[in-house]
């Protein structure tokens, strides 16, 4: 599988090619691929929903890893990698990757918007039952200092929001509810 992967950290951006034999599953293990040409062995395990150890090069990394549902297209997914104090925003292109009715119906339903990162909900911007177009700010979250408005992924009502301001949230905690 080759893929191409554009990471921005901050106001730098950088393309990569990524090629493995196939997606790695389960909780863990070896996982050989290319990386802009050098072969690269990673040791991983999934110590939670959503949180790697991983070994690289004899180096130790834990990796938060959070999907960007709001920037997903046909053949392009989103996550957000937290290393350490770094964030990364990273786009994944699969030309493999064709839209299906299953994702174009899920577009539809509900969508759970969740902390990309953790922190502390500084500003609710919305109100229950409130409609809302695709960018529009729903709240802002502070993470080291930083301040980042998180905004509607899609088109749709807001039918729950679970996080009130000053109260602190981790990783893929659920914020708003979108129907």
């Amino acid at each position: 599988m080759k893929l191409r992967l554009t990471l921005q950290h901050g106001s730098r951006t950088s393309e990569h090619q990524l090629e493995a034999p196939r997606s790695p599953g389960g909780e863990g293990g070896t996982t050989r691929f290319v990386l802009n040409g050098r072969d690269v062995e990673v040791d991983w395990a999934e110590v939670a929903p959503g949180i790697y150890s991983l070994v690289v090069d004899g180096r130790s990394y834990e990796a938060h890893v959070t999907t960007h549902p709001g920037r997903a297209t046909a053949n392009h997914q989103q996550r957000i990698v937290t290393v350490g104090r770094r964030h990364y925003e990273v786009m994944i292109h699969d030309p493999r990757r064709r839209p299906s009715a299953r994702a174009a119906s899920a577009a539809q339903g509900p969508q759970e918007v969740l902390a990309p990162m953790p922190g502390k909900i500084v500003k609710v911007l919305v109100d229950k039952d409130q409609e809302v177009s695709p960018g529009t700010g729903l709240l802002v979250i502070e993470a080291m200092k930083m301040q980042n408005e998180l905004r509607a992924p899609r088109a749709g009502r807001v039918e729950e929001i679970y996080v009130e301001a000053g109260k602190g949230v981790e990783t893929g905690a659920r914020l708003v509810r979108l129907v």
